[in-house]
């Protein structure tokens, strides 16, 4: 169980600085007046990779009988999950200027997301 610990919280941070970066790429690109790019559309996919696989290692810790750290903390990681795929299933088919500008804000939304559930989960 110890691993599965070192895991989640290592994920988190990887989570938290991922969806920064990514955050700040897309609003200075989109600063930049530029649409979004196909490489920032995989960055994207990898961000919500990320979160599942860090809501996966939270899940297996419950299972494996870890202390429940509280509702808001699983709040956090279900908004985190279903924030990202939401959005683009609505801005996919719009101005991709426009879309750059709501999946930017969407990963600084989820580095948040991710800021408060390590402060819910210790």
């Amino acid at each position: 169980m110890a691993i599965l610990f070192l895991l989640h919280d290592r994920l988190s941070i990887t989570v938290m600085l991922f969806m920064l970066v990514l955050g700040i790429w897309g609003i200075f690109t989109f600063w930049r007046k530029r649409a979004m790019s196909g490489s920032f559309a995989g960055a994207l996919a990898i961000g919500e990779l990320l979160v599942v696989l860090q809501v996966a290692a939270g899940v297996l810790l419950l299972g494996a009988g870890a202390r429940s750290p509280g509702v808001t903390h699983y709040l956090y990681g279900i908004t985190a999950i279903l924030v990202l795929p939401f959005a683009w299933s609505y801005f996919r088919v719009r101005d991709q200027r426009q879309a750059l500008l709501i999946y930017s804000l969407v990963a600084l939304f989820i580095f948040g997301l991710a800021v408060r559930g390590m402060m819910t989960g210790r």
